[in-house]
């Protein structure tokens, strides 16, 4: 198959990107962001901060086979950075982020635009090269969330709807994505370029609008570095359950995108569907993710016996043990524990080495276990679910724009 002749060109040109500075910063912003994290998490529950080593690799490992993945999708269906207009996504993607920061996105950005096009004829971008980009570069993140989503949540302490206080898990992730993108271009006499590869005749599924098909065009290969982001919260179910979910609702929203991009590159006046269905599929994706969370029965609550484990360092004895996330821990050396106070009393004097009696699972089967911790008054490592003391805790419901921090910022200094 041609297709797999591409493959070499692909690697290739994704390798090159390892030496341009432009990768390195990008992960070094990635680095930044996992650090944020792991300071947010050791500050909010006074727990050792994690390194972030491990798990900036493994989102670089992700990102790269996320890469290689997204730039073949993008080789298959032709998509040309030329006629993608990639400085207006920036720029309203930007504007947009002062607004709210989830606005930061090409769905919404790559939406308008295309509405702008279709409408007035500017700016010069291909509608169906606009959206087709954007559906690419969503799947690959919808597959990213699938395998590595789950990866590194974060435990948080949020208010229901009823005003009890439960536990959660912040969701946030951010991919280094090397990509190949295509350009299109014309070229007077394709005898002169030393390699070049006869593509099927129904290639390409969106093809270039601003050339002539009577030309010579050529599509040449150039190494692009990208970054994607992840932000979601799972109250209702475990991280994995939740990104599973997400993964399932962007990939059905992005190949429903893909598909009307290829639409509208065959019918141009059908280019309205696919700009209007990025940033309203989008929203309706985000709007079934919050629904579910916000309306189901929260799964990390309080329980009536008993003090429930949210979340364990790896380095935590409990978790060396086999203790896991949704365990609920009875008693400590035969003595009931109810809730932080009893946890913190208790070990006091549970010395070295003590019996743990605990609910496994969600069947909640009785276990007993003994723990051997470094020595008296060393930290367990483990974060339990808010009890009846007063706990700090996120408010989700309440965020300021950046542009509404900045304005305010500027009254206070009035």
């Amino acid at each position: 198959m041609v297709f797999f002749k591409l493959i070499p060109m692909i690697l290739f040109n994704l390798i090159s990107l390892f030496s341009q500075p432009i990768f390195w910063v990008v992960m070094l912003i990635i680095w930044f962001q996992f650090r944020r994290m792991a300071k947010l998490k050791s500050d909010f529950f006074n727990v050792p901060e994690e390194s972030v080593l491990r798990p900036t690799i493994t989102a670089t490992i992700y990102g790269v086979i996320g890469g290689i993945l997204g730039s073949f999708i993008l080789v298959l269906v032709g998509i040309s950075v030329l006629e993608v207009g990639v400085q207006y996504l920036w720029i309203l993607a930007i504007a947009m982020m002062l607004i709210n920061q989830r606005f930061m996105c090409f769905a919404y950005a790559g939406g308008i635009i295309s509405l702008v096009k279709y409408f007035f004829g500017f700016p010069h971008i291909s509608i169906p090269q606009v959206m087709g980009l954007v559906a690419i570069l969503h799947l690959v993140e919808a597959l990213l969330i699938l395998f590595s989503g789950h990866l590194g949540a974060v435990p948080v302490y949020i208010k229901s709807k009823d005003g009890r206080l439960i536990g959660g898990f912040n969701l946030q992730k951010f991919w280094p994505l090397p990509i190949v993108a295509m350009v299109a271009t014309v070229v007077p006499n394709t005898e002169t370029l030393t390699e070049i590869i006869k593509m099927p005749d129904w290639w390409p599924l969106i093809k270039a609008e601003f050339l002539n098909e009577n030309d010579n065009i050529v599509y040449m290969m150039i190494p692009v570095i990208a970054g994607l982001g992840y932000g979601d919260i799972a109250l209702t179910t475990r991280p994995k359950e939740k990104t599973s979910r997400s993964a399932f609702h962007l990939s059905i929203f992005s190949l429903i995108l893909l598909g009307l991009s290829i639409l509208s590159a065959n019918y141009p006046g059908l280019g309205i569907l696919a700009a209007l269905f990025g940033p309203l599929g989008h929203e309706f994706v985000i709007f079934l993710g919050r629904r579910y969370e916000f309306s189901g029965q929260p799964k990390f609550a309080n329980p009536e016996r008993g003090i429930m484990i949210l979340d364990l360092l790896e380095s935590s004895p409990l978790n060396l043990a086999g203790l896991k996330t949704g365990d609920i821990i009875l008693a400590i050396n035969n003595i009931p524990v109810n809730n932080s106070y009893d946890l913190d009393y208790t070990l006091q004097f549970a010395g070295p080495v003590f019996e743990i009696e605990y609910l496994s699972g969600d069947k909640k089967i009785f276990k007993r276990k003994l723990i051997k911790r470094e020595g008296i008054g060393k930290p367990l490592g483990l974060i339990i679910v808010p009890d009846s003391y007063g706990h700090p805790y996120l408010d989700f419901s309440k965020g300021e724009s950046l542009l509404k921090k900045l304005i305010n910022k500027f009254k206070l200094k009035r």
